[in-house]
């Protein structure tokens, strides 16, 4: 019995390891082809489209970052001080290309960047001031989330009926990266709402 209950231990710590390894495969290769997107922008999209790509490329490159570090304190005040400028940057770059759409009447392009500020105000909200797991507050505003996530479907798919492929190639792959830091929050919360399990004698 002994030996049959390690065979299952190790048998579900390697189904945990290589799960994991597997999840991180799948999750760098987003994030590499979301980075070769950024390229292609350059190449074939306007200036301001590029722009936009590489400014929310730095948000969500400082998303992932604070996301899968929850459980830690920062290492340094540099460290804290590093990733507010960078976030400072990225914000910048978006709120500058957002009014550019404004001035140009690229409405489509104006609600998603509108529609992804505020997926990222909620995120931070998510990470710096997080409420209850599994209460009223943190139903809502995962509700509200929800809403917004739908939207940016809506308008990906939008640009698919339309022939627009590298917008919704784009679109997609933004979606899909920023399912990946929710799911890092997600993971924290729920690991910090489960209580430990107390070894019995």
């Amino acid at each position: 019995m002994k030996a049959d209950s390690r065979s299952k231990l190790s048998w579900k710590r390697l189904r945990q390891q290589y799960g994991k390894t597997a999840f991180h495969v799948v999750k760098y290769s987003i994030y590499a082809l979301l980075a070769w997107n950024v390229v292609l922008f350059l190449q074939h999209a306007t200036f301001n489209e590029a722009l936009d790509s590489f400014g929310w490329l730095i948000l969500l490159a400082v998303f992932e970052y604070e996301s899968s570090t929850l459980r830690e304190a920062y290492a340094s005040k540099w460290e804290k001080i590093g990733l507010i400028a960078a976030q400072l940057v990225g914000y910048g770059i978006a709120l500058h290309v957002t009014i550019t759409y404004a001035r140009t009447r690229e409405w489509l392009d104006l609600a998603n960047s509108v529609v992804w500020l505020l997926i990222c105000a909620a995120i931070g909200y998510d990470m710096y001031a997080p409420g209850e797991y599994g209460e009223l507050e943190w139903k809502a505003r995962n509700g509200f989330k929800i809403t917004l996530y739908a939207a940016l479907v809506m308008i990906a798919i939008w640009w698919g009926i339309v022939g627009d492929v590298l917008d919704f190639y784009d679109a997609v792959l933004w979606i899909l990266c920023f399912g990946l830091v929710e799911l890092n929050i997600f993971t924290f919360e729920e690991e910090e709402d489960t209580p430990p399990v107390v070894a019995s004698d």
